[in-house]
């Protein structure tokens, strides 16, 4: 599986594996389910394994997304016919007919069915050896839990560095290109003593940083509590070095999040704050909630009040009714702020979603692809003057894996991803680094001190 669930050897247990397309949410949810299938007796296995059972978790946010979930239902029987198919995620909510007529599929759960998998797998085959279906179980209701959940199975075989913690899911925003509130419904939080506990349960196997996940983080609300004040409860465990959020809509961060950025302590400096687009009037049709002088003094305001703030964002290219006005207004803002790094994705239409009823002039793909390659080189650029400008100092690096050149490498807390010569397994360990060069996307430098 990506992002490592460990492989379990106890001969005569049917074997699975996890085949995870899209978010950092998804992974995640990937790993909870492994521990799931490991407690029901299931053997897990890597993704390119072959298995008597296989869990493709889903995305559904582009075209593209559905299409490589089709093609890897494929290339997996190719590889097994045999195999036990079982779908989830956000393409099993909204797709559930088309992957019903999919030949080769046994099992299709929606999302408020995907937590339950371990549980309808055991009920379908009924103590039986996992074997095809003439035709697919489906496990689907399109109305989607508002509650707040804990989570039963933790990722006790995910062997990533700095674990997803899945604190939030679901959205209220309705962009008008987001399919998202279909798939994964309305906003609802993880209570936060669930939290405390799946995070100290990582520290005491050694990890030092966590990662919150969620749809929309800074929406977290449980029995009174927000995000900082989550924070302020992640920060008492002992021996969580690290704390760090990932993607957070700009109009969601509070004062005290900064403020708990800017003191230095746990949590990481890093923000990736989704832009979309630098015209008023795209962002207006997307119905984000922002504009773009409140984007602009929000990000200036973040940047001043916390220093070495690692910055990224979303730019989507080829909203309809995206002209070269509208486009070059975003290329002005992006040239007008520090980004250290763009996440491109041209505009998918999907269905069910408010654009597809607005009177807006579609953009030539050939106009999408040609600004989308302008994009990410200005984001390749972007990354190696962030890194540049690191050059001579002391990083703090919390280190991961070797690359294929025989780096070991890892991350700061602002987000520069480091390689280091070593001769030592340093997997999980942190290191004071002196940045001395950048190539191949990478900030090379010298290992200082090992911390532990």
């Amino acid at each position: 599986m990506k992002d490592g669930l460990l492989q379990i050897f106890s001969p005569g247990k049917p074997t699975i594996s996890f085949h995870t397309l899209g978010c950092r949410l998804n992974q995640s949810e990937s790993a909870s389910l492994g521990a799931g299938f490991y407690s029901a007796g299931y053997r897990v296995v890597d993704e390119k394994s072959e298995a008597d059972l296989a869990v493709i978790n889903t995305c559904s946010v582009t075209e593209q997304a559905e299409a490589k979930c089709r093609n890897l239902i494929r290339k997996i029987l190719k590889q097994n016919p045999k195999t036990f198919i079982a779908v989830t995620g956000c393409y099993a909510q909204v797709g559930t007919e088309a992957l019903r007529k999919m030949p080769g599929i046994d099992l299709i759960a929606g999302t408020e069915f995907k937590m339950d998998l371990p549980r309808l797998v055991e009920d379908v085959l009924d103590g039986r050896p996992p074997a095809k279906r003439p035709a697919p179980m489906v496990f689907h209701t399109p109305k989607i839990g508002r509650n707040d959940f804990t989570i039963e199975s933790y990722a006790a075989f995910d062997q990533a560095t700095r674990p997803n913690i899945k604190i939030q899911d679901g959205c209220d925003f309705f962009c008008s290109f987001c399919i998202i509130p279909t798939t994964r419904g309305r906003e609802r939080s993880r209570k936060l003593d669930d939290i405390l506990l799946e995070t100290s349960i990582w520290v005491a196997r050694g990890h030092r940083e966590i990662v919150l996940t969620g749809v929309n983080l800074g929406e977290y609300r449980s029995e009174g509590e927000d995000l900082a004040d989550l924070i302020e409860a992640l920060e008492t465990i002992d021996g969580l070095h690290r704390i760090r959020i990932s993607s957070i809509e700009p109009t969601t961060v509070s004062d005290r999040i900064l403020d708990q950025m800017a003191r230095g302590g746990k949590l990481c400096p890093y923000l990736h704050l989704p832009l979309q687009s630098g015209s008023d009037a795209v962002l207006s049709a997307m119905g984000r909630r922002y504009t773009r002088r409140e984007y602009i003094d929000f990000v200036r305001e973040a940047t001043a009040r916390v220093p070495n703030l690692g910055l990224g964002t979303d730019v989507m290219v080829g909203f309809p009714g995206e002209g070269e006005k509208e486009f070059a207004e975003t290329l002005a803002l992006i040239d007008s702020l520090p980004f250290s790094y763009l996440h491109v994705f041209p505009f998918s239409k999907r269905k069910g979603t408010r654009v597809t009823k607005m009177d807006l002039a579609p953009v030539p793909s050939k106009v999408i692809k040609e600004r989308s390659r302008m994009l990410c080189d200005l984001s390749r650029q972007r990354r190696k003057a962030f890194y540049a400008g690191a050059i001579g100092e002391n990083v703090e690096v919390l280190f991961e894996t070797r690359n294929e050149a025989g780096l070991f490498c890892g991350l700061t807390p602002n987000y520069i991803r480091v390689g280091v010569e070593s001769g030592r397994d340093l997997s999980g360990r942190l290191g004071s680094v002196r940045i001395e060069a950048v190539t191949g996307g990478l900030a090379v430098g010298k290992l200082i001190e090992e911390v532990r």
